[in-house]
């Protein structure tokens, strides 16, 4: 028996689709694809915190060297940022490609299982003609049968006479 198509074989649904996610996966899966933007914001607001405890202590030079690490932080922040939106940007049209490979497999697929059916239609087509020939031929048979029983009772009926003589 031939392997049929089936269109159970696309598979489950994909775990990445955004669209589909909650709040909080949506955060959890940003947060691996860019691990370095979370980092960075933490590290940023540690930053502000230190320097808000350090003004509030009147630690002046401690509180502006937080300061000046906040704005560090902030901007690795941006440039992690920047870079992941770049890389996802590439990483999104391979997706896209990926999903593209997945229509034409799709389509190839439809196109061997209407190969099937054509294949099931012909093996059908050639059963209800070999049937048909069978039938005439059996058709043919009992004629022939009919006429030579015919003949026979002729035959019969000749010598019968006959011998009655």
């Amino acid at each position: 028996m031939t392997s049929i198509p089936s269109s159970f074989d696309m598979g489950q649904a994909s775990s990445d689709d955004v669209d589909e996610m909650s709040f909080g996966q949506r955060v959890i899966y940003h947060c691996k694809q860019q691990p370095l933007v979370p980092i960075g914001c933490l590290l940023t607001t540690g930053a502000v915190v230190m320097a808000a405890q350090n003004i509030r202590l009147g630690n002046s030079r401690k509180a502006q060297n937080f300061f000046r690490w906040r704005i560090g932080f902030q901007a690795a922040t941006l440039v992690a940022l920047v870079a992941g939106s770049f890389i996802y940007d590439t990483h999104r049209k391979d997706v896209k490609s990926k999903e593209d490979l997945m229509r034409e497999k799709a389509k190839m697929r439809e196109k061997l299982w209407i190969k099937e059916l054509e294949r099931r239609d012909e093996e059908a087509k050639a059963r209800k003609h070999r049937a048909e020939l069978a039938r005439q031929k059996t058709k043919e048979n009992q004629e022939m049968i009919k006429k030579l029983e015919g003949e026979l009772k002729d035959l019969e009926s000749k010598i019968v006479p006959k011998s009655d003589k």
